[in-house]
């Protein structure tokens, strides 16, 4: 009797079977109808702009002059550059409902990273990057077979009304899509572990201060707590690089996918962001596999969610088309659909006329300057306050990673005082100072220490003793000589409790 010999998979049939397994492209499919929507957001609200931006009339700053290239780019007059803008606009919406699906992206993903290029000073961010990329693989993938105008109007052409059965494709477009986000995680975990002031805090509490984005209470409430800080900025690097290890593992897939949800929610509500997390968390749905979909269905099913209804604009659309003549494509109706779009969006840029050139018979004058405030921009020699260069000062007990992670107003003998200040970047190299001073300013004692133009706060420790009595005292912060900040603190305890100093021998 012959023993049955079994072999393990090969490196490259294991790979093969990575990139080529089929499956019913849900996950894809989820992205073409949730990423373009979001990436259109701003690119809608721009489109009264588009004169200004992307055309000779206006200023743009292609992503090659900042590194010295020049324009390679051609920039359009305003009436072909608003009509190019109606047409990608036009191209992304009919992707996002996969109307002649291949075609839209094709046309669409180069004129949205056109534009893009087109401002490097605006339009162009980290989440235009990556929709960019992601506009590409969705227009050489088969997102269009589920859930698309196009797979409705290919089972009415097939006759197959009532089959249920998903086609099956290969998966590597949702496997490039998820291989970018490993490159993207683990890349931008490598650039956190090389900056200090990541981990001591500072980067984000100077992102959650500041409304660079969008206003964001939370996150300046979130400032204020050091321990939080450190404790976020330790999490987000270990996600980061655990993410490639992770995210294909049956187990590990769940929760990294929802710690990265968590972790996009949080930027949003502390940090202002709202598109970039969007787009995050719209590529996640190409991790979904088909399994994932049908307990979904079941969930939904049980709930009693009417889901019939968000395939009805879809099949509405699809009658629509199918009332046109025999003679006549779906392409030719989609082409004619984008020229009437690009004629209109010219027309309506001329209605508009939002910078008054038909109201004024051309283009408006420039308005000149005043000599005195153009010599205040160009060469404003006023210099900046000692006390501009300090973020904050406060006092306490307890450092956490170097940063004072409590402040405290009350203190007993024998208690570390720490002082600490944050400074502004950049700066020069300071000589700083903190000074006690007793409620009849009188000032008890005085150290300093240089601080070099690459930190961001300095701390100063003092051991309460024998030298001061029970009372009010103030924590005094000085550079330069000038006073810049003080906090108030008392000391408590009784002076008598104190252990006896041990004699000095003397020979």
């Amino acid at each position: 009797m012959k023993s049955m010999e079994t072999k393990s998979p090969g490196l490259f049939s294991s790979i093969r079977e990575f990139f080529f397994a089929e499956q019913a492209p849900y996950g894809i499919a989820l992205v073409r109808m949730f990423l373009p929507a979001v990436a259109l957001v701003p690119m809608i609200r721009r489109f009264g702009r588009v004169r200004e931006l992307f055309s000779t009339d206006g200023a743009s700053v292609q992503i090659f002059e900042l590194f010295g290239q020049g324009t390679p780019l051609p920039v359009l007059p305003p009436s072909f550059a608003v009509a190019l803008y109606g047409i990608m606009i036009f191209a992304l919406i009919c992707g996002v409902l996969g109307f002649r699906t291949r075609l839209a992206f094709l046309i669409g993903a180069p004129l949205y990273t056109y534009f893009n290029l087109l401002d490097a000073v605006s339009t162009m961010t980290k989440y235009s990057v990556i929709a960019a990329h992601i506009l590409l693989i969705l227009a050489v993938s088969e997102c269009h077979l589920v859930w698309s105008i196009d797979a409705v109007l290919k089972r009415w052409k097939d006759g197959r009304e009532a089959s249920a059965i998903p086609p099956l494709v290969p998966v590597w477009p949702a496997r490039l899509i998820q291989i970018l986000f490993c490159f993207i995680y683990f890349g931008a975990a490598i650039t956190k572990i090389q900056s200090h002031a990541f981990f001591s805090g500072e980067q984000l509490r100077y992102w959650m201060l500041s409304n660079w984005n969008y206003a964001n209470p939370v996150g300046e409430i979130m400032a204020t707590s050091t321990p939080l800080l450190l404790i976020s900025g330790y999490i987000t690097v270990v996600w980061e690089i655990s993410f490639p290890f992770l995210a294909w593992r049956p187990t590990g897939r769940y929760f990294t996918l929802g710690i990265g949800v968590l972790f996009h929610f949080m930027t949003w509500i502390s940090l202002g962001l709202w598109i970039f997390p969007l787009i995050c968390i719209s590529c996640y749905l190409a991790f979904l596999m088909e399994r994932d979909i049908v307990a979904i269905r079941r969930f939904m099913h049980r709930m009693r969610l009417p889901s019939s209804l968000l395939g009805f604009p879809r099949f509405a659309i699809a009658r629509a088309i199918e009332m046109r003549p025999a003679a006549v494509s779906v392409s030719m109706v989609w082409l004619a659909l984008a020229t009437l779009v690009a004629v209109g969006s010219a027309e309506a840029d001329y209605r508009f006329d939002l910078y008054g050139i038909r109201a004024n018979d051309g283009m408006m004058p420039l308005k000149k300057l005043d000599r005195e405030v153009a010599l205040a921009m160009i060469n404003n020699s006023r210099p900046l306050r000692e006390k501009d260069k300090f973020f904050s000062f406060d006092i306490g007990s307890m450092l956490v990673g170097g940063q004072l992670a409590n402040r405290k107003a009350e203190y007993g003998y024998e208690e570390t005082i720490i002082a600490q200040c944050n400074i502004n970047p950049p700066h020069e190299d300071l000589w700083v100072e903190c000074a006690i001073e007793d409620s009849d300013a009188r000032i008890l004692d005085s150290w300093g220490q240089f601080v070099t133009r690459d930190s961001l706060w300095a701390n100063f420790t003092y051991q309460t003793g024998s030298k001061m009595a029970p009372g009010d005292y103030w924590m005094i912060l000085k550079s330069s000589g000038k006073e810049i900040s003080r906090r108030p603190f008392r000391l408590t305890g009784d002076l008598g409790s104190l252990p006896p100093v041990a004699p000095l021998l003397t020979n």
